[in-house]
């Protein structure tokens, strides 16, 4: 296969180039490149490095809120080739049993499934080590935070004797559970019970300070304040070893978003005001921020058709955080293209530990990708949180090439 006269995105800058596949790999990398195989032309197209998410919900066990292959499916409409699965599923991600269930569950060929395991067991270390030896590739308590520092400790140990990822849903939950909404104008006009911003700096300030003595791989996951921002800069003047993600949602959406009470866009961590989203975009555009992670948690339409107080936390936007970002961030000249096809591929991937990029002797995992086609972002499966459909977008994800295979086409 050939892949021609496309805008290659490679190493960090977008460049005219061809492709050439054999046999699933990268095998040339030039111009004007001739053959008599299977050729595609890719003029005015753009041939980013396939997605990779850092932080997905797989609902495993809570099927009624999304099928786990239909989430895989709208991964791949996204322009997705991996995502990394959270601990919370039904039962846990606690044991070696599990994390090996969820290496091989059902998907197509090409498209890689991570198993992130638990921290923590009914309060209890859970068995990191014989979850490492299973595959897994990170150890997180998602959609709660270690709260106890002795036991997080042991954590960040195990982490670096077995090289895993710590990614710390950073968020004290005594504060947390006060309040809905981060205390401020929003939170005092509609009602909203709101706590403090500083729940996230402070189980930030703590996990990085443990890790000064241990040198883990700690990732701070969705991260939403200034405050946050401020602690990892700190941290990271010390010597802590720290990367960090942002969600789409956390980007596009401040706290104004909450004057409608519209369920949709009720997610945990909750959006800051304008100051923090814009402080957010400014520490992607910098690097401070390398990552995008989508947090995709999908909800079923009753549970989110409720008072706001009580529908869950969540929005699950895998399918199209793509066109959102591009229309909210690259349109609007907030980031360039380039950070942002670099925060949803190859940066993942780095913090992951994988190989992945367009490079000679890498699998062609791939998105194509097409401007100047204005349109409205749509989504026909699974979960309906997603606040981004019915909204308009110029780009979207024109194909996704999995181990040198055409595995998705839109050619509307």
């Amino acid at each position: 296969m050939i892949l021609k006269n496309g805008i290659v995105f490679l190493e960090d800058k977008l460049q005219k180039l061809d492709i050439r596949i054999e046999n699933g790999t990268i095998v040339e990398l030039s111009t004007n490149m001739v053959g008599e195989e299977n050729v595609i032309d890719c003029s005015e197209m753009i041939i980013s490095p396939a997605f990779v998410d850092l932080h997905t919900h797989l609902r495993i066990g809570q099927e009624y809120k999304e099928d786990p292959e239909i989430t895989i499916k709208k991964a791949i409409k996204g322009g997705y080739c991996a995502i990394n699965v959270m601990p919370n599923t039904l039962p846990p991600v606690n044991s070696a049993p599990m994390v090996e269930y969820v290496r091989k569950i059902t998907r197509p060929e090409g498209f890689l499934v991570m198993a992130t395991g638990a921290i923590t067991n009914n309060g209890l270390l859970a068995e990191i080590e014989n979850m490492a030896e299973a595959g897994a590739v990170a150890i997180s308590d998602d959609g709660n935070w270690t709260e106890n520092s002795f036991i997080f400790y042991q954590a960040l140990k195990y982490a670096k004797r077995h090289n895993l990822l710590v990614i710390d849903h950073a968020q004290d939950m005594v504060l947390f559970k006060s309040g809905r909404i981060y205390e401020g104008q929003v939170s005092f006009q509609t009602g909203l019970k709101g706590f403090p911003k500083a729940a996230e700096a402070h189980a930030i300030y703590r996990d990085g300070t443990l890790n000064l003595t241990v040198g883990a791989r700690l990732h701070i996951t969705h991260l939403s304040t200034v405050m946050g921002l401020d602690t990892i800069s700190f941290l990271r003047h010390l010597g802590s070893r720290v990367t960090t993600d942002v969600t789409p949602h956390h980007l596009l959406f401040d706290d104004s978003a909450y004057l409608d009470y519209d369920t949709k866009v009720k997610a945990n961590p909750p959006f800051g005001d304008d100051r923090d989203r814009k402080a957010l975009i400014h520490a992607l555009r910098s690097g401070e921020i390398t990552a995008i992670a989508t947090d995709h948690a999908p909800h079923s339409e009753p549970e989110k058709d409720q008072e706001w107080e009580d529908a869950p936390y969540g929005i699950a936007s895998i399918d199209s955080a793509f066109e959102a970002l591009y229309e909210g961030l690259v349109k609007t000249n907030l980031i360039p293209l380039e950070v942002l096809l670099s925060a949803l591929s190859t940066k993942p991937a780095q913090i992951l530990g994988l190989e992945h990029g367009i490079q000679v002797g890498n699998s062609a995992h791939l998105a194509l990708i097409k401007e100047n086609v204005p349109h409205v972002i749509a989504s026909s499966m699974g979960a309906k949180n997603n606040p981004y459909v019915g909204k308009e977008s110029s780009a979207k994800i024109a194909a996704v090439i999995l181990n040198g295979t055409v595995v998705y086409r839109n050619d509307q």
